[in-house]
């Protein structure tokens, strides 16, 4: 009788968005999925690995890798600059320079890799004067003067406003996706992976536990809208919250307070009348937003994705927008909400954040 032998489990480790970590096969793999599957095997050949690709330089992706068109190459590094925003690079720093950047802009974070490489940490920039610095950042691969201006002000002043307030700070990600813990993660998940696969980043957190901590406060903050996905008696925690505790009231306040345009998703829901919610999320009533058509759910995802992208001018769904009335629209008025909201305060706030909303997800453009 033979003994049988078992070979163990294979584990496969992926990196996703760590670049740094990316094998050769993975950049080749990259490479076809950016549309250049011409050049995929002078990147095999070459054998240019993630970190060899976070450093090529323009001269080498011309002479090295082969593409000798401008207009190509031009699109090239456009695509690698985008890579290079979207990276994760905590296992070089813990990502510290990364965030460091994109506090200034997410633009910066293109320069992350060769500031850790020439070891250009924070805390030893910080310890330079302006014109070392200057010259530093310069044979670091930040060529634009303005670029170097504004990481050298960010160094040294680090307590300057602009860099903490949002209102002066580009978010980072595109969606922060917020739902009921009753009723609601199924379509969250299915809007979040729909969305994903259209090259938005989306941020969601687990809403089966209680309370909210820092970190996804943060994220709120850091993401430019807050989709609010809402089933039948999605704001019902909500009204019953009477100590602040309920996860959901406490997401939609820190998206009120720190001007995330909301965008509510309604799925067979029914708006409660304003007054009947919690004095700090009222306001959220005024947001117009998408009606989730099930039978439709394409045509939803197609009217959100615009929504998101700012590419489109529809009729609205807020049961309490003052444009709600009237079914005829004209061209000038373009389908954007105003807030009924008496505090002169309060109605600056939201006519900043007033957005585009869809009366259903098969509604006409208005003209």
């Amino acid at each position: 009788m033979t003994i049988p032998t078992y070979a163990p489990p294979i584990v496969v480790i992926t990196h996703e968005n760590e670049v740094p970590l990316w094998s050769v096969e993975d950049v080749t793999a990259w490479v076809n999925r950016a549309g250049f599957q011409e050049y995929a095997p002078a990147f095999l050949e070459c054998g240019v690995d993630g970190d060899m690709l976070l450093q090529l330089t323009d001269d080498e992706i011309k002479d090295d890798i082969g593409i000798n068109n401008g207009i190509l190459r031009k699109r090239f590094i456009r695509e690698l600059k985008d890579l290079k925003k979207n990276a994760d690079y905590t296992s070089c720093d813990g990502g510290l320079t990364a965030n460091f950047l994109n506090r200034i802009s997410s633009d910066f974070k293109v320069y992350a890799y060769n500031l850790i490489l020439k070891e250009l940490t924070v805390d030893f920039m910080k310890r330079l004067n302006a014109t070392d610095l200057e010259d530093m950042l310069k044979d670091s691969g930040v060529e634009s003067s303005i670029h170097r201006h504004r990481i050298i002000e960010a160094v040294l002043n680090p307590d300057d406003d602009s860099l903490t307030d949002s209102m002066f700070s580009e978010p980072t990600f595109d969606v922060y996706l917020s739902y009921p813990k009753c009723g609601g993660a199924e379509l969250a998940s299915l809007i979040k992976i729909q969305l994903e696969m259209r090259d938005l980043t989306v941020l969601s957190d687990a809403h089966d536990s209680i309370g909210v901590n820092e970190s996804v406060l943060s994220q709120i903050k850091d993401s430019r809208y807050f989709v609010l996905v809402m089933p039948p008696g999605a704001l019902d925690s909500c009204l019953e919250d009477t100590t602040g505790s309920d996860r959901l009231h406490t997401e939609i306040v820190a998206a009120l307070s720190c001007d995330t345009k909301i965008i509510p998703v309604t799925a067979d829901f029914q708006w409660p009348a304003p007054e009947e919610l919690p004095e700090d999320i009222r306001a959220v009533a005024y947001f117009n937003g998408v009606r989730w058509v099930h039978d439709y759910q394409d045509a939803c995802i197609d009217k959100l994705e615009k929504f998101i992208r700012g590419e489109t001018f529809l009729r609205v769904d807020s049961p309490y927008s003052n444009s709600r009335a009237g079914t005829g629209r004209s061209r000038g008025d373009s389908g954007r909400s105003t807030p009924s909201i008496s505090s002169p305060l309060i109605m600056h706030r939201y006519l900043r954040n007033r957005t585009v909303s869809i009366d259903s997800a098969i509604g006409s453009q208005s003209t």
